[in-house]
C-alpha cells in the first residue's frame, strides 16, 4: 500500500540504500549535470523533516517498490515532483495521485513534473491529470559568443545585474514572451508566477536588459559543479535583444540549456553557436486544489 513517508521510512531508505530504481522525473539539476540525484541528499532532506518536501512510497518487505517525492518551488503554492521511482509502471498512477494529495495538504495549487518526452511515462502522467503545457530542448556544449546588438541601437539599451526591484518588470516580460496557454499552466497572476519559479542556486548570476526603463531581456547563469545552466527570455517586440542575450554568457564551463520549444529563436541561436541537442523533455503541470470554506481541502482535476 502506498502511504506517506514517516521518519522510520527515511531511516529504512538509508539502511537499504534506497531508492535504487531509475528516477523517471527529470528535475533541472539532474538534466544539466547529466547524472541522477544523490540518495544521500534525499535522505538528509527527509530526515530533517522539512515542510518543503513530501514523500510517498510502498514497501515490499525490506525492499522499496515505489517512491514519489515533491518539493516546494519558490512558494508554497507551486511544487515539483523531483523523484519518481517504480519497479512496476502500473504503480505510477497511484503514486502521482498520492503525492498530489500530500502536496495539496501543504497548500500546493500547481504541481510540476518534467519527464523525458520519448518515454511512456508522459501518457501515464496525463492519465493522472497532469497536462503537458510545453516541451523543453536540452542543448549542451561550450559554443562561441555571437555579436551583440548592432551599434546604432546599442546605446538605446542598458544592461544591469538583476535586483529585487526588477521582479515586477520580469513578470511583465514573462507575460509578453510566454504563450497564453503556457501562462495558464505556470501562472497568470504575479503571485502564481513567483511561486512557480525554481529556487536559485547560491551562485546564480542574473542580468536584465532594459530600454526606456522597461525590461526587455533576461539572462541567467547558474553553476552546477563543472557545468553551468543557462536561460534567457527576450521580449518579442525587440528581436535584436536575443542576440545580446546570447553574447552575455561567457564561461569556460560546459553550458547546459533547457530551452522551452516555443522560444524558437533562442534554440536557433544556441545551435548556431555550436551547442548540440542532448534530449527533449515535457513539462507537465497539474492544478490540484481549490480553497473551501472549512479547513479541509477539496481536490479537483486539471
Amino acid at each position: 500500500m502506498i502511504t506517506a513517508f514517516r521518519l522510520s521510512d527515511a531511516l529504512r531508505c538509508v539502511l537499504v540504500n534506497a531508492p535504487g530504481m531509475e528516477n523517471l522525473a527529470a528535475p533541472t539539476e539532474s538534466v544539466v549535470r547529466c547524472r541522477p540525484l544523490r540518495n544521500s541528499t534525499f535522505w538528509r532532506q527527509s530526515l530533517m523533516h522539512k515542510s518543503e518536501r513530501v514523500t510517498v512510497g510502498d514497501w515490499n518487505g525490506i525492499d522499496l517498490s515505489s517512491l514519489a517525492s515533491a518539493r516546494v518551488r519558490n512558494g508554497v503554492r507551486a511544487w515539483e515532483v523531483d523523484r519518481l521511482h517504480v519497479k512496476d509502471p502500473g504503480e505510477i498512477l497511484d503514486l502521482l495521485d498520492q503525492i498530489v494529495r500530500s502536496a495539496g495538504a501543504k497548500g500546493a495549487e500547481k504541481i510540476f513534473l518534467r519527464l523525458e518526452s520519448s518515454g511512456e511515462t508522459v501518457d501515464l502522467a496525463r492519465r493522472a491529470g497532469f497536462y503537458p503545457y510545453y516541451e523543453e530542448v536540452h542543448l549542451t556544449g561550450k559554443g562561441t559568443a555571437t555579436q551583440g546588438i548592432p551599434g546604432e541601437n546599442g546605446n538605446r539599451y542598458t544592461v544591469d545585474r538583476r535586483t529585487p526591484s526588477d521582479t515586477h518588470g520580469l513578470f511583465q516580460l514573462y507575460c509578453a514572451a510566454t504563450p497564453p496557454k503556457v501562462r495558464d499552466g505556470i501562472g497568470v497572476t504575479f503571485d502564481q508566477w513567483w511561486s512557480a519559479q525554481e529556487q536559485p542556486q547560491a551562485k546564480r548570476d542574473e542580468a536584465v536588459i532594459s530600454r526606456d526603463g522597461k525590461i526587455v531581456g533576461w539572462n541567467m547563469r547558474e553553476p552546477f559543479g563543472p557545468v553551468a545552466a543557462g536561460q534567457v527570455l527576450a521580449h518579442p517586440d525587440f528581436p535584436e535583444v536575443m542576440r545580446r542575450l546570447m553574447e552575455m554568457p561567457q564561461t569556460t564551463q560546459t553550458s547546459e540549456w533547457l530551452v522551452p520549444s516555443y522560444q524558437e529563436n533562442a534554440v536557433e541561436s544556441l545551435v548556431r553557436q555550436g551547442l548540440k541537442e542532448a534530449g527533449r523533455y515535457t513539462m507537465l503541470i497539474k492544478t490540484v486544489t481549490v480553497p473551501v470554506v472549512n479547513r479541509e481541502l477539496s481536490y479537483v482535476e486539471a
